[in-house]
């Protein structure tokens, strides 16, 4: 029987999308530093860059009306309490001068100078209502996160991150959704530093108008989102709950998660080998909801993971690691000295386990793999660099890929790094080597 009481309130964003190619191409930013003031640089220009790859734009945005159309990325995902809403409220009203863009996805913060990213309820409600007023934005996508926003109390403080994009109709589409799962470093005694978990379940599903491509449905989450820990109401883990309290959404939703976009701001892991030899890895709780997502959840099968995170913090911890997750074996492929590589699988006598640097020349033992991370290499890149920016494309998505001729390879990886800043302080992002 189900409950009467549902644990979660479901939204589900259906957009249009114009689509002539299966490849999609997906970008991770990588800003040096936790530094809210720098956010909006860094923000506006990898978005501008990708979109005019000239160097001698003065004002970000300036020549978008001068572009018909803007294909060169399908995701782009940014860490977790980065843009602060003003930036995003610029960002949408400046995009209506272009015919069509990929989805950016950011976590969002109430404004660069605050010491706090988490949003009161009245400060959200006030967001909304400057959403209301940019005329391309399509108010439905605004409707079910309003009404989420009313039942909530006032003294509550939520963690918000945004999707948005422009649809084959020329509609922006504004995707808001809050974290589920709070993390260690937002539990505090004052009241504006405690974040209150949400239980506002979103998946956005792009619809290609083109109906030969089949529909992709990403599920945007905000970092702890994506782990087991210990919650309010007991599992309250939303790439779980997607399988298992999917009755809170109306009407059906889709079998299938294609992508799960991670904004993160988290400290990663640094192990030692057997051999002695020190490396740099995905937090080990990261790395077990992937392989447990795609064996033990149904809608996840097939979903690739990707992640954005900072570089580092004032703290020593060690950060970064910017990438994806994909669950078929590691080709045997070269790949750039800025890319860093582990794999799931068994490399021995010893049950599946991921991979060292013990474990030399992995990519040629790609036959054991059963799955595999690829992200930044932090020790490979230019330090100077106020952000990178990692681009990579899906040959095809897993569930657009038969089995029996596989085609699901990263290709077109590229690093781009700042080189330069601009006269009205932005700054524009050129493909690197990634060397030192």
């Amino acid at each position: 029987m189900l409950s009467a009481n549902p644990r979660f309130q479901g939204n589900i964003y259906i957009w249009p999308i114009n689509r002539t190619v299966r490849t999609f191409r997906i970008f991770v930013v990588e800003p040096k530093e936790y530094c809210p003031e720098l956010h909006k640089r860094i923000f506006n220009g990898a978005i501008t860059s990708l979109l005019i790859p000239e160097s001698d734009r003065i004002d970000p945005y300036s020549r978008f009306n001068e572009i018909s159309s803007a294909d060169n990325f399908d995701l782009i995902t940014f860490p977790e309490a980065f843009l602060p809403q003003d930036a995003l409220l610029d960002a949408l009203r400046n995009i209506d001068r272009i015919e069509s863009i990929g989805c950016v996805h950011v976590g969002i913060r109430p404004s660069e100078s605050s010491e706090h990213h988490l949003f009161s309820v009245r400060q959200l409600k006030i967001l909304l209502q400057s959403l209301h007023v940019i005329t391309k934005i399509d108010k439905c996508d605004l409707n079910t996160f309003s009404e989420w926003l009313k039942k909530q109390n006032d003294s509550h403080h939520y963690n918000v991150g945004c999707v948005f994009t422009i649809d084959a109709d020329h509609k922006i589409r504004v995707c808001l959704h809050p974290k589920i799962v709070r993390s260690k470093y937002e539990i505090n005694t004052l009241n504006e530093k405690h974040m209150i978990e949400a239980n506002l379940l979103t998946l956005v599903t792009l619809l290609p108008v083109d109906k030969n491509f089949l529909s992709i449905t990403l599920q945007p989450l905000l970092c702890s989102d994506a782990l087991h820990l210990d919650t309010d109401r007991p599992r309250c883990w939303p790439i779980d709950c997607v399988n298992s309290d999917a009755s809170c959404f109306v009407g059906s939703p889709p079998d299938h998660i294609d992508i799960v976009s991670i904004s993160a701001c988290t400290p990663q892991q640094y192990r030692v080998s057997d051999d002695n030899v020190g490396y740099h890895t995905w937090h080990s709780e990261f790395r077990n909801t992937c392989i447990r997502s795609v064996k033990e959840l149904s809608r996840h099968y097939h979903s690739t993971f990707v992640l954005s995170n900072y570089q580092s913090t004032k703290s020593s911890d060690i950060w970064g690691l910017s990438g994806i997750f994909i669950p078929v074996p590691l080709p045997n492929m070269d790949f750039p000295n800025y890319i860093s590589l582990s794999s799931w699988g068994r490399f021995s006598d010893t049950d599946n386990r991921w991979s060292t640097p013990d474990d030399a020349n992995v990519a040629s033992k790609g036959k054991s793999s059963l799955c595999y991370v690829a992200n930044i290499n932090s020790d490979e890149i230019n330090g100077h660099s106020p952000a990178h920016m990692l681009g990579f494309t899906l040959s095809r998505l897993i569930r657009d890929m038969t089995r029996l001729q596989p085609n699901h390879n990263i290709i077109d990886v590229q690093l781009y790094g700042v080189t330069d800043e601009l006269k009205s302080n932005e700054y524009h992002f050129k493909k690197q080597d990634g060397s030192q």
